[in-house]
């Protein structure tokens, strides 16, 4: 008989990460020149996915302007966060808390001021741009079995697509899909696929746009089992290392040996 409920999301879901704007007025639509209109700008971060970001891994850089045309210096465009800020989560009961906000003043000493005199009326663009460290979570349950060719009634099946639950995060895994390898083996492969806004880059690169950290992610496999072996995967373990998403895509294949369990049963 079965009992008990099966797997259950575990996550919120959805594809953002962080988002941030500017506070309304800050910095103002209209300002004077000739140094009469001292202002800030302030930028709200919100965590709407599901990983806590640890103090001082996202950044924030102004640009769009010449900072000195505006009173202040380059290093007082940029700004870390200064403290934790956390994931939304799924409470037990179903409920959602949501995620820690933040906001950052611009510049980060003094003011911005127009001191020039102009002519007449100038648009100049302002642009913030966010770097952060984020990660996806996404558990699947994996089909053991003691003969998986092996074709009597069990509680899995080896040979199937498997349902997929993941963090909200840019990143997701999907179409998973678990095969037999034989008496002692079975194998799957999922699809890693950027679905959300912004750009990816390599760990500790600080979203550094050369070819060589573009569209890199760091990827574990961990199945709880020994004799796991991922091919695709760099710079890392057999079960871990960098992929390259070409056009926000990459598929990983592993091969897991089952020689060393016995008895059917699910493993996430």
């Amino acid at each position: 008989q079965e009992t008990g409920p099966s797997m259950t999301d575990p996550f919120i879901g959805g594809t953002t990460g962080l988002t941030m704007d500017f506070i309304d007025g800050a910095p103002p639509a209209e300002v004077y020149d000739g140094g009469a209109f001292p202002f800030t700008a302030v930028v709200k971060l919100e965590n709407i996915g599901e990983t806590d970001v640890a103090s001082g891994t996202a950044t924030i850089k102004i640009s769009g302007i010449d900072p000195t045309d505006f009173g202040t210096t380059g290093t007082s465009l940029s700004k870390a966060t200064s403290e934790d800020l956390l994931g939304s989560k799924k409470g037990a009961e179903g409920n959602i808390i949501e995620g820690g906000i933040l906001h950052l003043t611009f510049p980060s000493t003094g003011d911005f001021n127009y001191g020039s005199q102009l002519s007449g009326n100038i648009q100049f663009p302002f642009l913030a741009n966010l770097c952060y460290k984020y990660a996806t979570t996404s558990n699947t349950m994996l089909c053991i079995r003691e003969n998986p060719l092996g074709t009597t009634e069990s509680i899995c099946n080896v040979n199937e697509a498997k349902h997929t639950f993941n963090s909200g995060a840019p990143i997701q895994v999907a179409n998973f899909k678990e095969t037999p390898r034989g008496n002692d083996k079975i194998a799957f492969t999922f699809d890693i696929i950027h679905r959300g806004t912004g750009k990816t880059f390599g760990q500790n690169t600080e979203c550094d746009n050369t070819i060589t950290n573009r569209d890199k992610v760091f990827v574990t496999v961990n199945t709880g089992i020994d004799g796991l072996d991922c091919t695709g995967l760099t710079e890392g373990t057999s079960s871990s290392g960098y992929i390259i998403l070409y056009e926000g895509k990459r598929s990983v294949t592993c091969t897991q040996s089952i020689a060393g369990t016995s008895g059917d049963f699910e493993k996430v």
